[in-house]
């Protein structure tokens, strides 16, 4: 499991009621890892239901995952029975390490390093279980006993082992009393252990197929309207296995427009961490202008998945710019309320058109922007006959998308202006 960068994220409670899109999915698994090279025992909890003839112990850490090569306890969760106990135990007897699923998860599989050890004793046995008893790893000494069978079990440091395919609520290893000649209890002591088990490193896959619970989400990209520039998102998330990670994403789910990666801890049954309700900025510069719904997806530490789609929202980042101011010349005052003009935009030409009240020579400007910048732009100055001009420019290919806009000037004074139509 990855451990990324950490952030809250967040929202407007009166849009909880956002609809879930069909994109929410459900993956359903994750791993949990336990002992060496890590000292703690994890998620795996010692049980011992008789101190006098058996015995438990932690000594993870200090080797590597696949134990130490010797069949020993070190580096190893283990259980065995106690060397010269004058006690003898009762059957159903058993010590070891239990792996416990949460509630809503269920274990799939199992990969290990570990030995199992039993010696001379039929009534002793290690072993690997399943939650009903089945037997996924046992080492026993035969009984009836067959004339050639050997008094010695051993698995030692078998490694990496897999069981998959599993659905069970726990795991158990260690060793086991039960009883199967005619005696009435395992008998304590020896010089030798009548039964071991050591498991040196874990990995358990856990199953979880719900989805995480969104809550609270709002900010601008929920409240519908227009919107530009960075804007906060408001969120929190929770699930049983806590929240791995929650972004929010446009038209292009590769680009995400914001994004958190919470810090998880592969050790713990339940790795990740709640998202408490928090805020995070949306960069909306990254989404082209116009209407669009936005996503927010929140992922569990299994990688179930829940969508959160907004409203349609306005996405304006390039607003054209303002006109310039127009001078105005007080002696001019009553010929310029005559001063009139048409520019229009057809096949590909511009056509502008004006009537000016004085003046011989104008000269005509035209400019053109496209998501904010410049698609083009031209100049000509014209002669003024009988208080009219006209002039035509042709426009490149981007300059006929963008939006254009005419000035005409009479010397050093502006005496008009328009934004040209389509025709």
């Amino acid at each position: 499991m990855s451990r990324a960068a950490r952030a809250a994220l967040v929202v407007i409670a009166t849009l909880l009621s956002a609809a879930i899109s069909p994109g929410s999915a459900l993956a359903g698994s994750y791993v949990v890892t336990t002992c060496s090279p890590m000292a703690s025992a994890g998620a795996w909890t010692p049980i011992n239901t008789f101190p006098a003839g058996l015995s438990t112990g932690n000594a993870c850490g200090g080797v590597f995952e696949s134990g130490p090569g010797d069949g020993t306890n070190r580096g190893a969760l283990w259980a065995e029975d106690i060397l010269s106990s004058s006690t003898n135990m009762p059957n159903g007897s058993r010590a070891g390490w239990t792996f416990t699923a949460p509630a809503d998860t269920t274990i799939t599989a199992l990969t290990y390093y570990g030995s199992l050890q039993a010696y001379n004793d039929q009534d002793m046995v290690s072993g690997i279980y399943r939650a009903d008893g089945g037997v996924l790893a046992e080492c026993k000494i035969p009984w009836p006993f067959l004339a050639g069978s050997s008094i010695y079990c051993d698995k030692l440091n078998q490694g990496p082992v897999t069981h998959s395919g599993l659905n069970t609520s726990s795991l158990f290893i260690g060793v086991i009393c039960r009883i199967v000649r005619s005696t009435a209890a395992c008998i304590g002591g020896g010089t030798i252990h009548a039964a071991r088990a050591a498991l040196y490193s874990a990995k358990v896959t856990l199953a979880e197929n719900s989805l995480p619970t969104v809550s609270g989400v709002g900010g601008r990209l929920w409240s519908g309207g227009v919107v530009s520039g960075v804007v906060p998102v408001t969120v929190a998330a929770e699930d049983a296995t806590g929240i791995r990670s929650a972004v929010v994403a446009g038209p292009d789910v590769r680009r995400p427009l914001a994004s958190v990666t919470q810090t998880c801890d592969d050790r713990s049954v339940r790795p990740c961490p709640q998202l408490a309700a928090g805020s995070l900025s949306a960069d909306t510069t990254r989404v082209a202008d116009g209407q669009h719904t936005f996503s927010l997806v929140v992922t569990d530490a299994a990688g179930n998945a829940r969508s959160v789609l907004s409203p349609p929202v306005l996405v304006d980042n390039h607003r054209p710019p303002a006109p310039p101011p127009i001078a105005i010349v007080p002696s001019a005052t009553k010929a310029s309320r005559r001063t009139k003009i048409t520019a229009v935009i057809r096949n590909g030409r511009l056509r502008v058109t004006a009537t000016i009240a004085r003046g011989r020579r104008a000269t005509v400007r035209w400019r053109s922007t496209l998501r904010g910048r410049g698609a083009g732009h031209g100049t000509r100055v014209v002669t003024v006959r009988k208080h009219k001009l006209a002039v035509t420019f042709k426009l490149g290919p981007r300059a006929r998308r963008g939006v254009a806009r005419v000035t005409i000037r009479v010397g050093r004074r502006l005496v008009a202006h328009a934004r040209a139509r389509r025709a």
